[in-house]
């Protein structure tokens, strides 16, 4: 009986290590940069924590505020169009990425980027790069500037109404 007792107390503070690891492992990832439920989910499966210990640090960040998917994403939008100058689709694909939820990445996106906020990045984007094309024949720089807009992850319309103006 006595055996029992040992393997059942050394289960437990084997399990409480190793809980205690994955909140540090947990605490050090989210000081590096804000994460999403996902993101983090992975990357201590990533680290071989098991999934019962994954769960529990899970619920202790939620319980006490270090991770908010809603929050995360308001953030993650504003900042990207702050510092990147991205348009709505680029953001949406790198949310997808970060494992959010449709319905949480169109609420974060509708905050972060008005349409008319939308258009006037686009255009600040094309203004700053057809100052570096100035020498390239009109048809390779409306082709350029496109893809480049695209890639920033502007819509088609936007995109459509910026080559128009350009000579």
């Amino acid at each position: 009986m006595n055996l029992d007792k040992s393997e059942t107390i050394e289960t437990d503070d084997s399990r409480a290590k190793q809980l205690t690891r994955a909140k540090n492992s947990a605490y050090r990832l989210l000081t590096y940069r804000p994460r999403s439920r996902a993101e983090l989910e992975q990357k201590l499966s990533d680290r071989e924590f098991p999934p019962d210990i994954v769960s529990a640090v899970m619920a202790h960040l939620v319980q006490f505020g270090y991770i908010d998917d809603h929050k995360f994403s308001r953030q993650w939008a504003a900042a990207r169009v702050r510092s990147r100058g991205y348009g709505r689709r680029r953001i949406e694909q790198e949310l997808r990425q970060k494992g959010i939820d449709r319905e949480t990445i169109r609420e974060a996106v509708d905050e972060a980027v008005p349409a008319e906020d939308e258009r006037e990045a686009a255009n600040k984007a094309a203004e700053k790069k057809l100052k570096s094309m100035k020498s390239i024949e009109p048809f390779a720089k409306k082709r350029r500037l496109a893809g480049f807009l695209e890639r920033k992850g502007f819509s088609g319309d936007i995109i459509s109404s910026i080559l128009r103006t350009v000579r």
